[in-house]
């Protein structure tokens, strides 16, 4: 760790590994003049980028500042030596220049010459130990190795070997892939065209109705229309006429009179949903949902899909997807209806999923 760390730290060994090279002035060229208070600067010298282009004054400014980074140094070489409690063991690594392998300085140097002084005045206590090595103070005791003794191996219970029975839980199903179909993703919905003029895709109408049936239904009802016509504004391939066309298309959507209600006060978007059908786990998100006193409404957007003619003809992975989701919601509000619709942005048209068709889906 650092110095700065360690402080206020203990140890019974501590072992000073880079202590050979001097601690180098930090800083931008804009010093405090020499003789100039830290706290309270009363000058400052923007200096040259390189020392041999100093004027006596920047020299003066560039040794005070190298001044204060030694003696702060100096404070750190304290703390690092007072954490050890039994021993401490100073390293160093030989740098190339000067030829004596440390820097005048360095925390090497400042220990070395402790060194000497104290080799003067208390030779016995200061003495070479091989390999170049210098020891002050006693020698450590020297230990005979303790006898190692492995406890015995524990025993593995018989269960351990057997690998446990799967467990049904640990995995959700996806109520969107409850059929364990693959279907091939369709022709990208983000697809735009040259401009107003051009024809505009059946994927490219499907993703902007599918925007504003997510969108309006959080803003008031009498806010709504100018808030459709702002966000259609924003997308510059289509004209007016057709901006009004999908505007009025997906209003007929959000006033149907049987699922008003999911679009509304109180609704909610992007609702999540964990429980079971039958013995199989659920977890899977609902498109918007809204409960009140005497029902619950679901619905489930569709956009990757041409909306077929009739609720007969949808895709039954989207009614089996719908049925769980009532299911569920029937089992968390046994007092009340539970009604559900697909949307689809293709036309855009809400299509009421009648009971027996989502009883069939799960029956299967």
């Amino acid at each position: 760790m650092t110095v700065h760390g360690a402080k206020g730290l203990e140890a019974p060994v501590v072992i000073l590994p880079d202590t050979t090279s001097r601690a180098k002035p930090q800083g931008p060229t804009l010093m405090p003049a020499a003789g100039a208070d830290d706290e309270e600067t009363e000058g400052w010298l923007m200096c040259p980028g390189s020392a041999k282009d100093d004027c006596p004054a920047s020299k003066a400014a560039r040794e005070a500042r190298a001044a204060r980074t030694d003696a702060e140094s100096l404070r750190l070489l304290y703390v690092a030596l007072t954490r050890a409690r039994d021993r401490l063991v100073v390293m160093g690594r030989a740098v190339k220049r000067p030829e004596e392998g440390f820097e005048t300085q360095s925390w090497w140097s400042v220990i070395a010459a402790t060194f000497e002084r104290l080799a003067e005045d208390d030779p016995v206590n200061v003495r070479d130990i091989g390999d170049g090595v210098l020891r002050f103070g006693v020698d450590p005791a020297t230990l005979a190795a303790a006898a190692s003794t492995a406890p015995p191996p524990a025993p593995v219970p018989a269960w351990a070997w057997t690998s446990p029975a799967p467990d049904a839980s640990a995995r959700l199903a996806a109520p969107s892939r409850m059929d364990e179909t693959l279907r091939i993703p369709a022709p990208s919905p983000l697809a735009t065209t040259a401009g107003p003029g051009a024809p505009l895709g059946r994927f490219r109408r499907g993703d902007l109705i599918h925007r504003l049936l997510e969108r309006l239904p959080d803003i008031p009802p009498s806010e709504r229309p100018d808030a459709a016509v702002r966000m259609l504004s924003r997308e510059r391939d289509l004209n007016e006429s057709r901006r009004e066309e999908m505007i009025a298309a997906a209003f007929a959507v959000l006033n149907d009179a049987r699922f008003a209600p999911v679009f509304g006060a109180g609704s909610r978007p992007e609702v999540a949903l964990t429980g079971s059908v039958g013995t199989t786990p659920v977890s899977g998100r609902m498109d918007r949902l809204v409960v009140t006193p005497d029902r619950v409404l679901v619905v489930d957007y569709k956009t990757n899909r041409p909306a077929p003619a009739r609720i007969e003809d949808a895709d039954p992975a989207y009614v089996l997807q719908l049925a769980v989701y009532a299911a569920i919601l029937r089992d968390l509000y046994p007092d009340r209806a539970v009604e559900a619709a697909l949307v689809w942005t293709d036309g855009p048209r809400l299509m009421a999923v009648p009971q027996a068709m989502m009883d069939a889906a799960l029956s299967g």
